[in-house]
Formats: C-alpha cells, structure tokens, sequence
C-alpha cells in the first residue's frame, strides 16, 4: 500500500457503510464506530478496523433511507418494506445481520422475509468465513 491508501474516510458514527473485503474480494456492510474513521463488521467480534480509502468505503444508507427511496417509486413496495422491516424484528437477528437482510430486499426488490433472513445470514457467515481466514493466516505468519 502507499501512503495514501493508508488515509482514513471519516463518517458519522453508527453510519451503515459498503467496504471492499480485502481478504476475499467483495463488499460488505459494516457500522462505522469510535471517532468515525474505524468500523465493525460482526457484532460478536468487536474489533474495529480502520475506514481505509483504498477499500472504498460508501455510506450504505438505512432502513428509513431505503424505505423512503421505495416509496418515491410506489406505495405497493414501501409497504412490503415496511412489513418485512417488522417481521425481521422479531427473528433475534443481530443488527449487522438485520441490516443485510434488509439490504439485500431493498437491492433484490425482494420482500420475503424467510428469502431476506437467508440472504441476511448468508451475508454474515461471508464475512465471518473471512474473518476466519485472516485470523488463520494471521497466525501462521506469526507461528
């Protein structure tokens, strides 16, 4: 990396942001935490990471952001949105998980709740399956 690429992208924190995975190529939801210029990616492993610029970090918008964008394009999907956002609160989810559930039915205009929480945890087990990886690969290079 150069010097540049080692900049932090400062946010809000609490803001729901998209960065690029660097251990397995793609992009992920995460909470942005502390100052605004670190963020979380699973919930039971609190260790932040820093918002590097390299890894394009993006603010991902929320539930009412994506709820409102749904609505300037009808009632009939604000309203499955709505619903969905409902029924999800009752699965014992964690937020990051919510999240993407919620954001994989906003991007697939798709509001089957069973379908959303699949997609939700499938998302969360990726990032978990990365983390897995760099944590491996951590230690080897240290054994």
């Amino acid at each position: 990396m150069q010097q540049a690429d080692m900049n932090t992208t400062t946010f809000e924190p609490e803001t729901i942001i998209e960065i690029n995975d660097t251990m397995r190529g793609f992009r992920k939801l995460a909470i942005v935490v502390g100052a605004g210029n670190a963020y979380v990616d699973l919930l039971d492993d609190d260790t932040p990471f820093p918002t590097y610029t390299a890894l394009n970090p993006a603010p991902a918008g929320d539930p009412l952001s994506w709820s409102f964008a749904l609505a300037d394009k009808g009632p009939e999907a604000a309203g499955a949105f709505n619903e969905l956002m409902e029924a999800l609160l009752g699965e014992r989810l964690d937020s990051l998980t919510y999240y993407r559930a919620l954001k994989w039915a906003f991007d697939h205009h798709e509001f089957d709740a069973g379908k959303a929480i699949q997609a939700g945890r499938e998302a969360t087990a990726k990032v978990r399956e990365s983390r897995d990886y760099m944590d491996h690969t951590i230690a080897g290079a240290t054994a």
